[in-house]
C-alpha cells in the first residue's frame, strides 16, 4: 500500500501533537513496511517567483519527504485577516501535479491539516481514485484560529461569517503568516511566541466590538463554503474523539468515519500501584495557562478551598515559565519540561488535572498521564475523557470552575478512596493505547475506505 500524508511539516520547525503524532504514524508506517512518504507546506521563495511547485527535502527517518514551495496559508492559531488570500491562492499547475502523482502513485492520501492544503491537488488525486482520509486535530477549516475560542478567549458560539469576522478583525496579516511559515523564522519560534501574543492581547484591547461591512462577512462566508467544499471530498473521517465527532456533525453531512483515539511513539504500558498520602495530594496541571485550557478556572477552585480550610494539596504547573504564585505558595510553576522528564513528573503526581474549557479534539497528556497509571481528572470538554470514562466515569466532569470545586473537595477528603479505586483500575484493565495497536486501527480504516 503507498501512503502519501500531509502534515504542516517536520520537527524540530514544527512541533505539537498533530506533527507528533502524524510523524510518529509515519515512521511507524515505514517500519511496518508501507511505501510511505510525507508532504508539507514550506517556505515562501520571496526573492524568486512566487508561482506553488513541489520540491523533494531531505529525508526523515527513511521516509521520503517533500515540500510545498510557496504554499497557501498556514495561519496556525493567528486567524486570517484577509479571508480571499486563501480562496483566491493559485493553484498548482496540471503538469506539476502529474509529475507528482506519477512518482508517488497513492492509493491512501493522508490529510491531517487542512492549513497550506492545495486544493487542486485534492481534486486531482480525487479524479484518479486515490482514497483520501481526513484526520482530526483541531477544527481550522470551520473555525480561521481552529479551536473555536474567539476574540474575547471563550468559546465561540459557532462557524458563521459574523463571528468570523470580528474575531479574525485584530488577525495577522498574510505577510506575517508567511514569514511565520519561514524555517528561519521557526527556528527563533520559543522566543518569538511569548511577543507574538502580548500583541494579540493588546490588539484585542484596542478593538474587540467592530461594526462590519456586509462585503467582509460575505468574504468569511465563502471562506466557509471553500472548507466545507474541501470536507466534502474526503472518502473518510478519521475522528481522534466523540467531542471531534459531535462538533465537525454540527456542520458537516458526514456518510464515512471512525472514530480512533489517537497515539503517539512515547506510549507504552508503565503502570505501577501507587500509594496516596491524604495529608498532601500531589496535584500536576501540564500545559499553556491560557483562558481556554481551563487553568484560571482550576486555580480560582483551589483558592476557594484554601478559603474553606482544604490544605491537603499542592499544584505543580509545566509548560511555562518558571515563576512563583502571587496568590499561594501551594501553587508551583515549574518550566518547561523534556519528554523524558515525564517519568519523574508522573512519579510526583497522584491526579493529573485537565480542564480544558475549549473542546479539545483529544490530549496527549491525558493519555501519557494513565499510562503511568495516574488517575486524571477531565472535563467534558476533554477528548480523551472516552478513555478515562473506562477507568473511572466520575472523573469526567461538567466544564466550569464549580465542577472542580466540587469533585476536588470529594477526592482531598480524608475519607474518600477514589484516586486509590482509579489507580487498582487502571493497573488491572487492559491498555491498548501504544502505537502498535494504533497502526492496526488505521490499516483497518484504510483498507475500509478503499472497499468502499
Amino acid at each position: 500500500m503507498n501512503i502519501l500524508h500531509f502534515s504542516l511539516g517536520l520537527p524540530p520547525y514544527r512541533s505539537g501533537g498533530l506533527t507528533k503524532y502524524a510523524t510518529d504514524l509515519i515512521v511507524a508506517q515505514q517500519a511496518a513496511g508501507y511505501n510511505v512518504s510525507l508532504l508539507y507546506p514550506g517556505d515562501f521563495t520571496f526573492w524568486k517567483s512566487a508561482k506553488m511547485y513541489i520540491d523533494g527535502a531531505v529525508d526523515f527517518n527513511g521516509v521520503q519527504t517533500f515540500e510545498i514551495k510557496n504554499p497557501s496559508l498556514v495561519p496556525l492559531l493567528h486567524g486570517v485577516r484577509n479571508p480571499s488570500d486563501v480562496y483566491n491562492y493559485p493553484s498548482l499547475e496540471e503538469s506539476i501535479m502529474l509529475n507528482f502523482y506519477e512518482k508517488l502513485k497513492p492509493d491512501i492520501f493522508h490529510v491531517h491539516t487542512l492549513m497550506g492544503m492545495p486544493s487542486s491537488l485534492l481534486e486531482y488525486f480525487k479524479k484518479n481514485g486515490v482514497k483520501i482520509i481526513f484526520t482530526t486535530h483541531d477544527y481550522f477549516g470551520l473555525c480561521a484560529k481552529a479551536n473555536f475560542i474567539n476574540q474575547d478567549n471563550v468559546l465561540c458560539k459557532g462557524a458563521e461569517p459574523q463571528l468570523c469576522a470580528l474575531c479574525n478583525n485584530n488577525a495577522e496579516s498574510t505577510l506575517f503568516l508567511k514569514l511565520r511559515n519561514s524555517k528561519y523564522i521557526l527556528r527563533y519560534k520559543n522566543a518569538l511566541n511569548p511577543k507574538i501574543k502580548q500583541k494579540k492581547r493588546q490588539k484585542v484591547l484596542q478593538t474587540n466590538h467592530t461594526h462590519f461591512e456586509e462585503e467582509r462577512i460575505n468574504k468569511y462566508e465563502k471562506l466557509l463554503n471553500y472548507y466545507i467544499n474541501i470536507f466534502n471530498r474526503f472518502d473518510t473521517i478519521h475522528f481522534n474523539s466523540r467531542v471531534t465527532e459531535q462538533v465537525y456533525r454540527q456542520y458537516l453531512q458526514i456518510d464515512h468515519s471512525m472514530v480512533i483515539p489517537i497515539s503517539h511513539s512515547g506510549i507504552s504500558d508503565n503502570r505501577q500501584l501507587k500509594t496516596f498520602d491524604k495529608n498532601k495530594i500531589r496535584l500536576t496541571f501540564i500545559g499553556s495557562t491560557d483562558i481556554y485550557k481551563g487553568f484560571s478556572e482550576l486555580k480560582e477552585a483551589l483558592i476557594n478551598l484554601l478559603r474553606e480550610g482544604v490544605r491537603n494539596w499542592e499544584l505543580n504547573v509545566f509548560g511555562g515559565a518558571v515563576a512563583t504564585d502571587p496568590d499561594s505558595n501551594k501553587i508551583n510553576y515549574k518550566g518547561r519540561y523534556k519528554d523524558e522528564e515525564l517519568i519523574s513528573i508522573f512519579s510526583a503526581t497522584d491526579m493529573l488535572i485537565v480542564p480544558s474549557v475549549w473542546k479539545e479534539t483529544f490530549s496527549f497528556i491525558t493519555l501519557e498521564a494513565l499510562s503511568f497509571a495516574v488517575p486524571v481528572l477531565v472535563t467534558e470538554s476533554v477528548g480523551a475523557k472516552d478513555i478515562v470514562k473506562k477507568y473511572m466515569p466520575d472523573f469526567v466532569i461538567p466544564t466550569g470552575k464549580e465542577a472542580l470545586f466540587t469533585k476536588l473537595k470529594k477526592v482531598l477528603a480524608a475519607d474518600d478512596d477514589s484516586l486509590l479505586k482509579f489507580n487498582q483500575s487502571i493497573f488491572t484493565s487492559d491498555f491498548r493505547y501504544g502505537m502498535d495497536e494504533h497502526l492496526k486501527r488505521i490499516d483497518d480504516l484504510y483498507k475500509e475506505a478503499i472497499k468502499s
